[in-house]
Order: structure tokens, then sequence, then C-alpha cells
């Protein structure tokens, strides 16, 4: 057996991987693999083509995620970029953090964002899927 993260070989009775400390997933079903097909045939060549890329070039599951998600820094184009999610000082899923530089950023619409405060106007504007109560 393979892990998904890091596609090293693991016993079948792992838990969690032995080299990069990832839960192990069970395998995508046959549903999940057809619908993941037909997701991948309806999209843009010039799409397909990017998205190849990032997952050629990220040697993770996490580190393919983060390249799509949260992206190269803004400032210095780094890619050793990473989300604030385990960060217990800024609660926010959506900054963006460079390893490199130290930058901090909105990862919604890329604005540089104070570290003291890392808050976005962005955030403030409705969203136009939310439906409310209004």
């Amino acid at each position: 057996m393979h892990c998904q993260n890091c596609r090293k070989e693991i016993p079948t009775s792992a838990k969690v991987c032995l080299y990069c400390e990832a839960t192990v997933e069970p395998a995508p079903t046959d549903e999940e693999m057809e619908a993941a097909r037909h997701i991948l045939t309806q999209m843009p060549p010039d799409i397909l083509a990017d998205l190849q890329a990032a997952i050629r070039d990220s040697e993770t599951c996490k580190a393919f995620v983060n390249s799509i998600f949260v992206g190269d820094c803004p400032a210095c184009n780094s890619s050793k970029t990473g989300d604030c999610e385990n960060d217990p000082e800024i609660e926010e899923l959506l900054v963006g953090r460079c390893y490199d530089c130290g930058t901090l950023w909105c990862t919604e619409c890329l604005q540089l964002l104070d570290a003291k405060a890392p808050e976005c106007a962005c955030w403030d504007e409705p969203d136009e899927h939310d439906l409310g109560d209004e």
C-alpha cells in the first residue's frame, strides 16, 4: 500500500504514514474515481495542463492543496507558502503566509496584510452565495 500524501510504501495496517505522519485514508471508491474522471474530461485543456503541472510539482498532497488554495507569495513570488490554519494567533483560514519573507496576505484577493492585525476588507463583503435571513 502507498501513502496517498507522500506516495511512499507503507504497511497495509498503518493508521499513520511512517514517513510524513499523514493519517492513512481509505482509497477512493470506484464511484469517486469515475466522478473525478468525468470532471477531468470536462476541463479545458489549458486548465487541465495547469492542474497536472501542480500535481507533478508537488511532493505531497498537502503541498498540492497549498499550491492551489494559497499559491505563491505576492510579495516575493516564493512558493514556500502555507495557510495559517494551525496558527493560534490567526483565526482566519484565508490568511496566506510566506516562509521566506514572512509576508501575510489574503488568499481571496491577494491584498497584503498587517501581521499585527491580519484582516482583509474583502471578508466583510457580502458573499453572493449567502442566502441570509433578511
